[in-house]
């Protein structure tokens, strides 16, 4: 069930992204834009993140499921509206939706699953990312080969609204604990966030996860281009390992979670993926047109691998740290810094890119974060504190 809803919310951010290109012109807006309506998304994400508590307390994570589903097949309907302003509210309304997926669902799993298996189980969920990127990357374009782009979102919002009732089932075994006269305070928003940063194994985890995400979205947003202007990569060429690095962060989650379940020492895996991912950077920068194509795609599968498959992991030792009753509250708070770091890591490789005008390079100088970041966590955690 989280599965499927984080895969939900996950395919209808990247709906905009795919559909730039055909609607920019009717919005009147350039598709190199897009940017904006993505960074839109993420603020409402954060938000509605805090939030998150507050309404798994009242409601239940299950119905807390349902309202995100609600949220985003309205927002695909909206954008029938053809309008940029309806745009926004599509994205508003998605950016919203996705934001309540993961304080609910770490709230059910750490329930539901046993300890022993609990950061596969994470890692499963997490797939839902990029199976939800590679449905929409999928199912859009084919959609747009009979329809226009204004009926595929109504179809979609349509669509989605199925969802509703295959979760309702399972209200009766999560949503039990759940207080209706629970109040909603707007001050509590702060609170999420303060009580990540009064424990340091949690601000320590917070603080990892923005570097990482940063790194993530970096990689998402320049590798094909990286293999375009600075290897002299064809299209599809570039995009075939693309997708490589892709397929490996997918796979890369739930082994990743096996193999924190099976050493027991979640804090000593992720710093191994963060050095991981500062090696694969400072891999790229040795790369020429010239280098065999089977080294280069080895260490995009590397990087792509330890860069999009930390989340699970990471998400399962903040629910396992989390204070007893409050890991929904406590994943909002966290996921506050992962969500900004993935606002913050492609302007920030936008700017080594400007100073630097080579992708090489870099990839090179971003490697130095996820690198500090990763020793940093070997360190005896007192020492780290």
């Amino acid at each position: 069930m989280t599965l499927a809803v984080q895969t939900l919310t996950s395919m209808t951010m990247l709906v905009p992204t795919v559909l730039a290109p055909v609607a920019a012109g009717d919005l009147g807006v350039r598709a190199s834009h897009i940017g904006v309506l993505v960074a839109f998304s993420y603020c409402f994400t954060i938000v509605s993140g805090l939030f998150c508590n507050g309404l798994i307390a009242r409601f239940g994570p299950v119905r807390v499921f349902q309202f995100a589903i609600a949220l985003v097949a309205l927002g695909l309907a909206s954008g029938y509206g053809g309008h940029l302003a309806f745009a926004f509210l599509l994205c508003a309304l998605a950016g919203t939706g996705h934001g309540l997926v993961n304080p609910a669902s770490s709230t059910i799993l750490l329930t539901a699953s046993p300890p022993g298996y609990r950061s596969l189980i994470f890692s499963i969920k997490q797939t839902g990312v990029p199976l939800g990127a590679a449905i929409a990357g999928i199912l859009v374009p084919t959609l747009l080969q009979s329809m226009h782009w204004r009926q595929v979102v109504l179809v979609l919002g349509l669509a989605s609204t199925c969802m509703l009732g295959l979760v309702a089932p399972f209200r009766r075994l999560y949503d039990t604990n759940r207080n209706p006269k629970h109040k909603m305070r707007f001050t509590a928003i702060g609170r999420p966030v303060a009580v990540v940063a009064s424990r340091p194994e949690l601000f320590s985890l917070a603080m990892t996860s923005a570097v990482y995400s940063a790194v993530q979205m970096s990689l998402i947003s320049y590798l094909m281009l990286f293999l375009i202007v600075d290897l002299g990569y064809s299209l599809v060429l570039a995009g075939l390992v693309f997708s490589v690095a892709q397929g490996a962060g997918v796979l890369g989650r739930p082994f990743w979670g096996v193999l924190a379940d099976r050493l027991q020492t979640s804090r000593s895996l992720l710093a191994a993926l963060g050095i991981t991912m500062g090696l694969c950077g400072l891999a790229a920068a040795l790369f020429t047109p010239a280098s065999a194509p089977v080294l280069i795609v080895a260490v995009c599968a590397l990087y792509g691998a330890s860069a999009i498959g930390w989340n699970g992991v990471y998400l399962a030792e903040v629910a396992r740290l989390s204070p007893p009753g409050e890991v929904g509250m406590v994943t909002g708070g966290a996921l506050l810094f992962t969500f900004t770091g993935a606002l913050a890591g492609p302007p920030l490789f936008l700017s080594l890119l400007s100073s630097t005008g080579s992708y090489s390079i870099s990839f090179a100088a971003l490697s130095a974060l996820p690198l500090v970041t990763g020793l940093s966590l070997l360190r005896p955690r007192r020492a780290a504190q």
